[in-house]
């Protein structure tokens, strides 16, 4: 018996083309299916299945062709994609017109984040080369262009983006990453914006807040920050205003650095105190809440 090869090309299956048009925000989409009912396939790209997902399931299709061949169906479906300009095309308002991430080659769908076409012939790629001739690159001129040159996210795109992702926790393994990356990074044209700036007090509530929600430090991290301030230079005004204060915690849980004279100020027993020093019994009490 004669085994079948799993890297055999699939067969062809008779194909539609066809543009599916938000009926409330106009946005378009560019796919292919190979359902009979294609009026009603809702399309796969993952950009215009969140925006059915966020503006309603409210769409028509215009049919572009019915294809039975399959190199005639993929020129079509690359040609309408340069011609249109599907995956850049933006409007007056920065918006995307259509909803495709990557040009669509009638095979394997549109912007599902599949890129596994196969390489291009010759005529596709002179295609390409002819619809970039004369266009000045969407980046010129500009900083802060991202890795790969990809276009910035337009608001809407970020805005779909942070709902998709809201309440999802990452993952360990990709924070590290995340952390490693970032690490040591030399960003002056920031630092030289934020110079002068302060903190709101809505800012610097939620940093606090952060950082009392990161639980107990490890022994490794204590012994780094130890060594850190070994190596701190202190200005005489500096050491004079640490002299001044005292760290305590409230009642809430709040550790903060209070002045000496506001913290012996205060009268009644070392429950009743709003302020106490935070390592002593009472201070650890509220720790613990």
């Amino acid at each position: 018996m004669i085994g079948i090869n799993n890297n055999m090309k699939k067969l062809f299956k008779p194909t539609y083309l066809c543009v599916k048009t938000h009926n409330v925000t106009g946005l378009k989409y560019f796919c292919k299916t190979t359902k009979n009912n294609y009026k009603s396939y809702s399309g796969s790209g993952i950009y215009w299945k969140r925006h059915l997902k966020e503006h309603g399931w409210d769409f028509t299709t215009e049919l572009i062709g019915f294809y039975t061949n399959k190199e005639e169906c993929t020129a079509m479906a690359i040609e309408f994609s340069i011609k249109n300009d599907i995956v850049n095309t933006i409007n007056e308002s920065g918006n995307k017109i259509w909803a495709n991430q990557i040009i669509e080659n009638g095979l394997d769908g549109g912007d599902t984040g599949r890129t596994n076409y196969g390489p291009m012939s010759p005529e596709t790629k002179q295609k390409l080369s002819d619809s970039k001739k004369g266009q000045e690159p969407w980046n010129k001129n500009k900083t802060g262009v991202t890795s790969g040159n990809k276009r910035p996210r337009s608001e809407a795109t970020k805005k779909l983006l942070s709902e998709a992702n809201k309440g999802k926790k990452r993952d360990p393994g990709a924070i590290k990453k995340t952390a490693d990356k970032l690490r040591g990074r030399k960003r002056p044209e920031i630092s030289k914006a934020l110079t002068g700036i302060k903190r709101s007090s809505e800012t610097i509530e939620k940093m606090k807040l952060a950082q009392q929600n990161k639980g107990p430090l490890t022994e490794e991290i204590k012994e780094k920050i130890r060594e850190k301030r070994k190596l701190q230079v202190f200005t005489d005004e500096t050491r004079q205003k640490l002299k001044e204060k005292i760290v305590c915690i409230s009642k809430n849980g709040e550790i903060k650095k209070i002045d000496k004279e506001i913290f012996y100020a205060q009268l009644g027993t070392i429950e009743e105190k709003e302020w106490v020093f935070h390592n002593s019994n009472e201070g650890k009490k509220r720790k613990m809440k």
